[in-house]
């Protein structure tokens, strides 16, 4: 699993995670009906906001973020263990101006909201019809383009054991969860000071709009996509 892992993260860059870089990278500004695009554009930058007025109150000057020895060693523990200290991902080793600050805080807590949602929620909607994502094979896969056929392809799907305890794992992994806690709501009161208190009011205020947006456009869709509609956003990754 180790090695899995540093495979998988030998090829995550920064701009991969940030939504509106991500999209430029792949050529998909464009692609109509898109709407991972859509409700994920506004969703970051309602995000950025809020994390723009929180931290403008705690950060005044670049300098406040240089002189922040605990936030610069946050940073390089990300690069050094969570890029592998690749200096070809992107990923900031440092941190010198607010900007640069509001917008690492705002990709960590789209990632870990939003992201996880666009990409976790819809795991049973698609793999549950099993040969989207078969578990097994039960053969090996073919090596010569054109020599595979119906038969072929029913040997090497999973049988209907395996595809049930497939199917399970995706039902939990989309299934909301016990503690389950709105996104930008915070049970928690970390926070005494007027405006970051302020801010969160202004967040969940912006996210009830963004909400109704997207059940309205749903409403003339076929297959609604419901997978960033903030009440059913977590407020992190919570499996």
């Amino acid at each position: 699993m180790y090695t899995i892992l540093q495979r998988a993260t030998s090829s995550l860059t920064y701009t991969s995670l940030c939504i509106r870089d991500d999209i430029k990278e792949r050529g998909l500004e464009t692609v109509a009906c898109f709407y991972y695009r859509d409700d994920g554009i506004k969703m970051w930058d309602i995000i950025n906001r809020f994390v723009q007025g929180v931290l403008g109150f705690y950060y005044k000057e670049d300098s406040d973020v240089q002189r922040d020895t605990e936030l610069q060693t946050w940073v390089q523990d990300i690069f050094q263990h969570g890029f592998l200290s690749r200096p070809e991902s992107g990923m900031p080793q440092k941190l010198s101006t607010v900007t640069e600050l509001v917008k690492f805080v705002t990709m960590v807590i789209f990632t870990g909201s939003a992201q996880h949602a666009a990409v976790n929620s819809g795991q049973f909607d698609y793999g549950s019809w099993m040969p989207n994502t078969p578990t097994t094979l039960q053969c090996p896969p073919p090596t010569t383009k054109g020599t595979t056929h119906k038969s072929t392809i029913l040997d090497a799907l999973p049988d209907i054991n395996v595809t049930v305890h497939g199917m399970s794992v995706m039902w939990l992994l989309s299934k909301q969860s016990s503690d389950f806690v709105p996104f930008g709501h915070y049970p928690e009161e970390h926070f005494s000071e007027k405006i970051p208190r302020h801010y969160m009011e202004v967040f969940k205020a912006e996210l009830n709009i963004l909400s109704a947006t997207i059940e309205a456009r749903n409403v003339c869709l076929e297959v609604p996509y419901t997978f960033l509609d903030p009440p059913l956003l977590e407020n992190s990754v919570a499996i």
